[in-house]
């Protein structure tokens, strides 16, 4: 048996046949943006001085915070030291602080004078470059003792010449005193063999830690003062308190 279908009615529109023709979107306007209002001179002016009056208060507080904790601390130390006063080593803050003893300051470094060349003692110089003395007498070429105590003794003597004759180098710190008519000698050195050629230089250093009473002095000696370099670096003398 034959059986009939239905069909849909399909229609042409335009002889397209695009079912689904499209739709452009309706056109949207954009917002218009508002124009921010300028500030004024006198604004700026007025938000500025606020600035200032609050920076100004606030550094006012803090002196008045600062001077109080001050007045404190000055108060607290007037009892500590009995109502007298702040000392010193307290305002410097260092509260175990005590003044060193003078004989810390007892010290000299002397260094080379040529003008010695060719004589003994060796002549120094006290005040030029790293030279120096401090509680103590640089006097006739030799460091007097103003007080008695134990002393560290240094001397260094550069030797060097262009010759090699072979003599002995020697190098003597000695002192003298009113107890001894002869000098006396502290410590002594000598070199042989120090050269196997023309154009030599060697060092001679002594040091010790020697007992000294006031009014003595000391003094350095060498075998040839014309063989010695007194430049300040490479030959000096001195001493200091222990």
């Amino acid at each position: 048996m034959q059986q009939n279908y239905l069909y849909p009615q399909v229609f042409m529109v335009d002889g397209s046949q695009n079912l689904n023709p499209y739709v452009p979107p309706p056109a949207w306007a954009l917002p218009t943006l508002k124009k921010k209002r300028k500030l004024d001179w006198r604004t700026v002016g007025t938000i500025l001085l606020l600035n200032l009056v609050l920076l100004a208060l606030a550094g006012l507080a803090l002196g008045t915070v600062y001077l109080l904790e001050l007045q404190k601390e000055i108060q607290e130390m007037k009892q500590d030291n009995g109502g007298k006063g702040p000392v010193a080593h307290k305002i410097i803050g260092a509260q175990n602080f005590t003044q060193p003893p003078k004989d810390l300051r007892i010290a000299a470094h002397l260094t080379g004078d040529s003008i010695t060349a060719g004589s003994n003692p060796l002549v120094w110089d006290d005040q030029k470059g790293h030279a120096f003395t401090s509680g103590i007498l640089y006097k006739d070429r030799g460091l007097v003792i103003n007080k008695a105590g134990i002393f560290f003794v240094y001397s260094k003597i550069y030797f060097r010449s262009y010759v090699c004759d072979r003599k002995n180098l020697e190098h003597i710190v000695f002192k003298r005193t009113d107890r001894y008519r002869k000098e006396l000698i502290l410590m002594e050195a000598k070199k042989t063999n120090y050269c196997s050629g023309n154009g030599w230089a060697t060092n001679s250093y002594q040091a010790g830690i020697i007992h000294l009473l006031k009014g003595e002095s000391i003094y350095v000696n060498v075998s040839d003062s014309r063989l010695v370099d007194f430049a300040e670096s490479k030959t000096f003398f001195g001493l200091y308190k222990l």
